[in-house]
């Protein structure tokens, strides 16, 4: 009597185990996860996979970003070291063409004269600071000598007033000169090619 009205229950709704074998899933059905870990992606395009919805390319005419943007040099990242300066050949130019200036103050002419003979050939940057120097000394050499004549001439000649202009001039000039002087051995030590003005350094030795 219990089976038969054990029989005679209805079935509970919910869940019911399929009546038969199963079967392979549809085509269209995503692939089961693995075990224990999360289901995959959905398919279509991933992260790195080609350029974002509504991306046209670049512009017409766009030929890349400007030259020192960024990226490595044109020679790659071990391409030749950049050159010292203008004309500068060596490490030890700039010590040379110090010299030229500062030598005077120890030797006068004699320093640049050396500095220009022994290095015109080899670099274009001591040449021209050791043509400039001396050229600056010869020319407060000319100045000097010629304002020493023309005082002694003025003073022969009962004419004190040109003697004292003369003596004036010079010394007003070798200032100037001292000046220039360090002007010329502060550019020449940044590796600069500073001409100094004619009318103070004339263009004697090039």
């Amino acid at each position: 009597m219990a089976d038969s009205e054990h029989e005679s229950e209805p079935p509970h709704d919910g869940w019911h185990p399929p009546s038969g074998p199963a079967g392979p899933p549809p085509p269209d059905a995503p692939p089961w996860p693995p075990y224990g870990g999360a289901p995959p992606p959905p398919p279509g395009p991933g992260p790195y996979h080609g350029p974002p919805p509504g991306y046209h390319g670049p512009p017409p005419g766009y030929t890349g970003p400007p030259p020192g943007s960024g990226g490595p040099p044109p020679g790659g990242y071990y391409g030749p070291p950049p050159p010292y300066g203008p004309g500068i050949t060596g490490p030890d130019d700039t010590t040379w063409a110090l010299l030229g200036y500062l030598g005077q103050f120890l030797i006068g002419f004699i320093a640049p004269l050396i500095v220009y003979l022994a290095r015109k050939d080899q670099s274009p940057f001591v040449r021209f600071h050791g043509a400039q120097a001396l050229n600056l000394a010869l020319s407060y050499l000319a100045v000097f000598f010629g304002a020493i004549a023309i005082a002694i001439i003025g003073g022969a000649a009962r004419m004190p007033a040109v003697a004292i202009v003369a003596i004036l001039l010079m010394f007003a000039f070798a200032i100037v000169h001292l000046v220039y002087l360090i002007v010329g051995a502060v550019k020449a030590g940044r590796r600069e090619m500073y001409p100094i003005p004619t009318w103070l350094c004339w263009r004697m030795i090039r």
